[in-house]
C-alpha cells in the first residue's frame, strides 16, 4: 500500500504497541487489527455527531481497510 495515500488530508497512519493502527489527525476515526482476526473501527465526533469525510479522506480510509483486510 502507498502509505502516502493514507497520510494525505487530515488522515494520518500510526503504529501502536506493535499492532497495526490508523487514526485520523483529529482523532475522530480509529481503526486497528484485533488479535490478527478482525478489524475494529471506532468513529466518534464531538457531541456524537456523525464523522464527515471528504472524497479524499474516504479513499484513504478505504485504502487502509483494504490493507488491513489483507493481513487478517
Amino acid at each position: 500500500m502507498s502509505w502516502l495515500l493514507a497520510q494525505q488530508g487530515s488522515m494520518a497512519m500510526h503504529k501502536m504497541s506493535g499492532e497495526d493502527y490508523f487514526e485520523s489527525s483529529d482523532g475522530s476515526i480509529r481503526i486497528w487489527i484485533e488479535q490478527d482476526s478482525s478489524i475494529q473501527i471506532k468513529a466518534v465526533a464531538k457531541h456524537d455527531d456523525p464523522v464527515e469525510l471528504s472524497a479524499q479522506e474516504a479513499i484513504a480510509l478505504a485504502t487502509v481497510l483494504r490493507e488491513f483486510a489483507g493481513r487478517i
